[in-house]
């Protein structure tokens, strides 16, 4: 973890604790305040109306006693006040403001000075006439300590600061209790953030973290790191055949590979849904890493059991070394993925080391991606069409639709780089739904300008193949092109079928029922059985190139055999890649339907097939 940009476990919630007795503490602080001084004006409200209902039980009471000039009499009714615990004098002024009988409670609690100098604290006093029938007799003043108001806030003051203590504690029991929670929930964040949750191993983030740092230290300290990047060759597979749970537990099982094969220094992540990444660290000698990337290749070979079904994950593995191969991050992992792109190139199930020709070929691809992208927006790409013909009659009967990419700069680009990188792109769907509606086009223009009716197969890319919408675009195609269905023909390879074996039934029985043809192509080169060729619901066998090759001097057994097995199963026969009369000879005495390559005629344009149509047309003289 980056310690500039991650915070130490539990800081968060020390944080937090702290904020919450703040200001649970100020919170108490500004209420004890407000309730004091609330108090504090309730008491003084208090006292004073005290004192003027006294003050009006004087006024009557010496009301006589000024008229009579009985001052004896005035003295002992003040007196009666002396156990009031609040009144500090009790004063009788006659008309003329002078004194006539005054009582002063020398019982009253003396102020503490700090307090008797304050404002608020300083005595209370009260004023009102005495009268008799309307008649001023003069006035009575009474004066009351303010003690009673200072021991009440006193008493109110403690009962807040007891009940604030309790506040306080039960709020940091609370927050002690969520900075628990908060610790734990930290820890799970933490693991989450950086962790795979499937394979337990860190995930793409924190493994770009630990290779950063390792960069780092090697440039400050000098030395070399190794980086891996692996990727499973079947996940796909497993995937789709047995679902994701079985996928997630192949993947926990990699994992556990990979930490018993990778040395104990270095630091395996998952980086991808079936991409690895091994940080080999420390690496004194490069050829270390092309011996880990083999050890675990080795490893990854041994079949694994994943609900019920033995896999073997095999990988494809691209290595780089830092600094001699690159000297940044960036350049660290763009170089090896050129690796790992090669290792798939050479067949998968391998480890390819990082070469400088690797960036230029990376490069081209990324450029050839994007024009390709480019150039079939802009109605660029081409379609040719390799004729087929029967044995028997050497009679036209269809043509074979392939692609043709002229690039305004380059020339033509062979369809062996530029058809896996369409497919590796996903290119590839967009550039089928192009392929089959111009094909299906041109066979209706045919028609319409020759008056005969060519079949037109067109091929099927896999992922043309898992595409769910791919039916409803070959019946959309049929319907505003107006070929009919039984003059379209498409081909699938027999390894495509096999990796979704039930996707695969399932589509081919969808085709049928538009009525559209379908044909095996390269067959004998993949891996179906016998019990698999008879379910599938195909009208052609296509022997591949590399057996007819062959003929007639090797070879004839087993496209003698592809053959009598085609026929077997009621199923007509393509021979490709025909280029002697050596060859053709032979197919047509074995019983071979169809034949297509070079020596009866090369892949033709749209013009140059019309043009040939209508010569095969004109009978002889």
């Amino acid at each position: 973890m980056n310690p500039t940009t991650a915070r130490r476990p539990g800081e968060l919630s020390r944080m937090l604790g702290m904020g919450q007795l703040l200001a649970a503490a100020a919170a108490l602080g500004v209420a004890c305040c407000i309730l004091l001084a609330y108090q504090f004006v309730a008491l003084r409200r208090n006292l004073t109306d005290d004192l003027t209902v006294q003050a009006a039980i004087i006024a009557d009471n010496v009301a006589a006693t000024l008229m009579f000039h009985d001052q004896d009499a005035a003295h002992e009714m003040l007196r009666s006040f002396r156990h009031s615990s609040f009144l500090a004098a009790a004063t009788v002024y006659d008309r003329q403001d002078v004194e006539f009988a005054a009582y002063r409670n020398g019982a009253v609690d003396e102020m503490p000075s700090l307090l008797r100098d304050w404002t608020l604290f300083t005595p209370l006093s009260v004023a009102r006439p005495i009268r008799y029938r309307g008649m001023a007799l003069g006035r009575v003043v009474l004066t009351a300590d303010t003690v009673g108001i200072r021991n009440g806030l006193l008493r109110y003051g403690a009962l807040l600061a007891l009940a604030s203590l309790g506040a306080l504690v039960t709020t940091s029991m609370l927050t002690r209790r969520t900075k628990a929670r908060m610790r734990r929930a930290e820890s799970q964040l933490k693991h989450l953030a950086y962790t795979d949750t499937v394979t337990d191993l860190p995930n793409r983030r924190c493994t770009y973290e630990a290779l950063e740092l390792e960069i780092a230290m090697r440039t400050e300290g000098g030395g070399r790191i190794g980086l891996l990047l692996i990727d499973l060759d079947n996940f796909k597979v497993v995937n789709d055949t047995a679902g994701h749970a079985a996928g997630d537990r192949l993947l926990q099982q990699v994992a556990s590979r990979l930490r018993a094969t990778a040395r104990a220094s270095d630091r395996i992540g998952r980086i991808g849904g079936d991409e690895f990444a091994v940080i080999v660290a420390p690496l004194d000698d490069p050829a270390e890493l092309e011996r880990v990337g083999q050890r675990i290749v080795a490893a990854l070979r041994q079949p694994l059991q994943v609900e019920g079904i033995e896999v073997m994950p095999t990988a494809s593995i691209g290595a780089c070394v830092f600094p001699d191969d690159a000297h940044t991050m960036s350049e660290l992992l763009s170089n090896a993925d050129a690796a790992l792109y090669r290792a798939k190139g050479k067949g998968r199930d391998n480890v390819a080391l990082f070469e400088r020709d690797m960036i230029l070929a990376t490069q081209r691809r990324a450029r050839l991606e994007r024009d390709l992208r480019r150039h079939l927006e802009a109605g660029l790409l081409e379609l040719c069409y390799q004729p087929q013909y029967a044995c028997g009659s050497r009679k036209m009967v269809g043509v074979e639709a392939l692609l043709r990419w002229p690039h305004p700069d380059q020339g033509y680009i062979s369809p062996a780089e530029f058809i896996p990188i369409a497919e590796e792109s996903g290119l590839i769907v967009e550039v089928g739904k192009w392929v089959l509606d111009r094909a299906c086009r041109d066979a209706v223009a045919l028609y319409r300008q020759t008056g005969t009716w060519l079949s037109m197969a067109v091929n099927v890319s896999a992922r043309q193949l898992r595409d769910k919408d791919f039916i409803d675009v070959v019946e959309n195609t049929l319907a505003h092109t107006g070929l009919p269905a039984d003059r379209l023909e498409l081909e699938l390879t027999e390894s495509m079928l096999m990796e979704d074996l039930d996707g695969a039934v399932e589509f081919m029985h969808n085709v049928r029922a538009l009525g559209v043809r379908l044909s095996i192509d390269d067959f004998g080169t993949g891996y179906s059985s016998l019990a698999y060729l008879q379910t599938f619901p195909i009208n052609h066998l296509k022997i591949d190139r590399s057996f007819v090759r062959l003929l007639p001097t090797s070879g004839t057994t087993i496209a003698g055999a592809v053959i009598a097995l085609a026929h077997g199963f009621k199923l007509t026969v393509v021979a490709e890649g025909v280029e002697e009369p050596e060859q053709f000879e032979w197919l047509r005495q074995a019983g071979c339907d169809y034949v297509q390559g070079y020596l009866l005629a090369r892949p033709l344009p749209l013009a140059a097939l019309r043009a040939r149509v209508l010569e095969e047309c004109v009978p002889a003289a």
